[in-house]
């Protein structure tokens, strides 16, 4: 009788002990693909002829002169655009093409720099991944953020948990010196031109009507 009430509860608790398992590992797994693939994107952001394994890059071949002023959102972040708070997003889809940009200003077609230099690591992500990539960037600051999942469906956890589908998310920051120096000669530039003007307002908001049709144009 004893063994009969005993045995059916030890085997639920193993049984849970092995899905718990099961799910902190794919949890583990996860985020070592998220982090790594971010690290990865980061370090290679200052040239996208990178190799997207080792970080070597190719002698002679560099991204262009000036992507770092329109590409990369430094002038989206010294001026902004319309009503934008002088950052932005880009997103890529892993395992897809689906590119967007939460800056309507930024060109969202799939050839942009930077949804090309985070596409380059995100197919090199496991395909039963899914998730996206993003970069975000502001005047000081950009990052590349990872968030992925995979697709697993564990009764039990649902139940206990309301979900069974391991997440993970990591960032990493994009450390280019080339470009918070140019950043920083930027705004103290502008600082100094715009500063002390009485219609310091209305100049800026001229310079950010001209970029914003630039870009524009880019489309």
């Amino acid at each position: 009788m004893e063994s009969s009430m005993v045995l059916p509860a030890i085997f639920f608790a193993l049984l849970t002990l092995i899905m718990l398992s099961m799910y902190m590992y794919q949890k583990v797994v996860l985020y070592d693909a998220a982090s790594v693939s971010a690290e990865r994107a980061a370090f290679r952001w200052d040239n996208s002829y990178r190799d997207p394994l080792s970080g070597m890059g190719q002698t002679g071949h560099y991204d262009g002169l000036y992507w770092r002023m329109s590409d990369n959102g430094a002038l989206q972040s010294l001026f902004g655009f319309g009503e934008s708070s002088g950052s932005g997003e880009f997103v890529v889809a892993i395992g897809g093409d689906v590119v967007s940009g939460q800056d309507e200003s930024v060109d969202e077609t799939p050839s942009a720099l930077p949804a090309a230099k985070m596409g380059k690591i995100a197919q090199r992500i496991p395909q039963p991944f899914e998730g996206e990539m993003s970069y975000s960037y502001g005047l000081l600051q950009k990052r590349i953020g990872v968030k992925l999942r995979q697709p697993l469906s564990i009764g039990p956890l649902e139940t206990m948990l309301g979900h069974s589908e391991p997440r993970a998310v990591s960032e990493a920051a994009v450390v280019d010196p080339v470009e918070l120096i140019r950043n920083i000669d930027l705004v103290r530039y502008y600082t100094a031109k715009f500063g002390n003007a009485p219609d310091a307002d209305s100049k800026r908001k001229q310079a950010s009507k001209v970029l914003e049709k630039r870009s524009l144009m880019k489309k």
